[in-house]
């Protein structure tokens, strides 16, 4: 089996997984199968979507074609298959690797109709079309609420807010005038959630509570989750009154907070965290902490950049990719290494949404080589051998808050590396003034949970939020503070 090469999804017989391990033998394989030239195969490569094709092998690691997509409608939930083998698959293998393909795309991109099949072996050409029956539209049972949002206010909310490319939006009407605008965005469909945004017009200020009431949000979130979507969440700052007392009346539930997530002027505050799902039921008000802020100058450091390495006693030490040459350490043995984990990784093999190893960047190592650079550190041993990884996932609030990622060599848990290593980043962000660290834990991770209940605090909890073995798993939010940042428990019921 090719090194690089990671299965992601299998069947009884075959593997399917990683496209770029397998490229030049995909190529062969088309202008074999179709007789063309090499400039015609790079057509037709070009056509599919490099984030969801993939190789196939058989259990042993011997190629025997791909799979790809190409025609990907994402507003009419539709897309088109190509399927090469270099052999005669029997009817029964061929469904197999159909199906489970099949499913992955409507797990990780809700694609639903096959508008085109095309499957090419050495000896035949079959093409099946299918005629599409357009998806009917679900109406919300609500004058408030019109479908989809005119450029004109896009333009001017947009003067107000930084307003992300929003899915299944809506233009929140009173009077016939436009008060907001209401949509979702990072859709995972493998997950069934989605963010909520509601941005209301700032004109109105506290005469937006007379003109918005909660039922019409509770209209869209039930729409929402007609369109299958589980849970919502919806992220609002903690001064934004207006907003929290529009949420009393509806049915989200505040369900936890990011400190210092959130930029308000020159202050920092949190973001107060709200979900629903369906039939959630919640009691009368909400219970949440008083907002706390700080000023963004309190944080000010004469340090701009994490240390470059980070030594952590017994050996241990976390280096950044990019100091690699200058420290001596072999990237292409560490990829390698780092490559065999997350092969080795549990659940791998479950649709995972866009998950980053079966992205194809067309480089070799189909992303993976690029993601390892830019991580923040490598764990490396006293023999520069690779022990895990810690990395920034995302951040917020212009980086005064972020969430990370860690990975610790199952051979190296449950011997205090976890604790060292998290604890050790921990004080290299606050180094540079960063407010707070954020950790999403789901719960079927005991290991990664049991380490942050010693190191961080649990915030919150996202309720079945990851779909995975046909179960809806729920999300830990786990933080820790800059230790400069004086704690305040004090909590309100409004």
């Amino acid at each position: 089996m090719n090194e690089n090469f990671i299965a992601k999804l299998q069947t009884d017989k075959y593997l399917i997984g990683s496209f770029d391990a397998y490229i030049e033998l995909s190529k062969e394989l088309i202008k074999n199968n179709s007789n063309i030239s090499d400039e015609e195969v790079d057509t037709i490569l070009k056509s599919m979507s490099t984030t969801y094709r993939a190789a196939i092998t058989n259990k042993t690691g011997d190629y025997i074609g791909y799979i790809g997509l190409y025609n990907v409608d994402a507003k009419n939930n539709t897309s088109s298959i190509r399927f090469e083998v270099n052999e005669n698959l029997e009817k029964e293998d061929k469904n197999e690797v159909l199906n489970e393909f099949k499913k992955y795309l409507f797990d990780s991109l809700n694609i639903t109709e096959i508008e085109e099949l095309i499957y090419k072996t050495t000896e035949q050409t079959e093409i099946e079309k299918k005629e599409l029956v357009p998806n009917s539209n679900i109406i919300i049972p609500s004058r408030f609420l019109m479908p989809g949002v005119l450029e004109e206010d896009l333009e001017k909310f947009s003067q107000e807010y930084t307003i992300p490319k929003l899915q299944l939006p809506f233009t929140i009407k009173s009077s016939d005038r436009t008060i907001g605008i209401v949509g979702l965005s990072n859709i995972i469909w493998s997950n069934k959630r989605a963010n909520l945004n509601i941005f209301l017009d700032k004109e109105l200020g506290d005469d937006i509570t007379k003109e918005l009431s909660g039922y019409i949000i509770n209209d869209y979130i039930n729409y929402v989750h007609n369109s299958k979507v589980h849970n919502i969440t919806l992220s609002v700052n903690g001064s934004n009154k207006n907003m929290i007392e529009i949420l009393k009346d509806t049915n989200m539930s505040y369900y936890g907070l990011i400190p210092f997530a959130a930029i308000n002027g020159d202050r920092l505050e949190s973001n107060l965290m709200f979900q629903h799902i369906p039939n959630m039921k919640k009691e009368k008000g909400i219970f949440i902490p008083e907002n706390k802020s700080i000023s963004l100058s309190s944080l000010n450091t004469d340090k701009k950049e994490l240390s470059p390495k980070v030594d952590l006693g017994n050996g241990f030490k976390m280096v950044s990719p990019k100091s690699f040459e200058k420290e001596s350490i072999d990237f292409n043995k560490i990829l390698q290494s780092h490559i065999t984990a997350m092969q080795n990784r549990d659940k791998f093999t479950i649709p995972l949404g866009e998950d980053k190893y079966i992205l194809q960047k067309g480089n070799g190592n189909y992303g993976i080589s690029k993601a390892l650079m830019n991580y923040s550190y490598v764990i490396l041993d006293a023999n520069n051998d690779y022990s895990g990884y810690i990395n920034i996932l995302r951040s917020n609030a212009n980086g005064k808050n972020v969430e990370l990622e860690i990975g610790i060599d199952p051979k190296l848990q449950h011997k205090g590396l976890g604790s060292t290593v998290i604890n050790q980043f921990y004080d290299e962000l606050f180094s540079t003034g960063v407010a707070s660290v954020t950790s999403a834990i789901f719960e079927f991770n005991n290991p990664s949970i049991k380490l942050h209940e010693k190191v961080a605090e649990l915030n919150g909890i996202r309720v079945e939020s990851y779909y995975i073995n046909g179960k809806l798993w729920n999300m830990n939010l786990y933080s820790k503070t800059n230790n400069m940042i004086e704690k305040d428990n004090n909590s309100k019921h409004i």
